[in-house]
């Protein structure tokens, strides 16, 4: 698998990443980053205390790692659970994390195939 196909796997916007980032070397270099990237563990744990406020925190982080990285499939959730949250609504973000942990779980694979390359 090369940077594209990884890209197209987890539904990322690799034209995008491409224009800014140049070379599929430097991608690979920076999407790895997300590997060991918090956000997720710091949300979900967030999530769990029903901390809004936190988990707006560590939602907002995550939403511009993806659209750093061009991570569209990722950013779809992580934007609309940021959004729930930026109005207060955490029953309703809680309701769409199974969606994001989906979306997460396909990119977190995604780029650990990656990785092994």
């Amino acid at each position: 698998m090369n940077v594209k196909e990884c890209y197209e796997m987890i539904k990322g916007d690799y034209e995008d990443v491409k224009r800014r980032f140049i070379t599929d070397n430097r991608i690979t270099r920076f999407a790895l980053l997300f590997l060991k990237d918090d956000s997720m563990d710091a949300l979900r744990k967030a999530m769990a205390e029903e901390s809004c406020e936190s988990a707006f925190q560590a939602a907002h982080t995550l939403k511009g790692v993806c659209l750093n990285l061009g991570l569209a499939g990722l950013f779809e959730p992580v934007n609309s659970i940021t959004e729930l949250l930026r109005s207060g609504d955490l029953e309703n973000a809680q309701k769409e994390m199974p969606w994001l942990e989906r979306e997460y779980t396909t990119t977190f694979e995604g780029l650990k195939a990656l990785e092994q390359l």
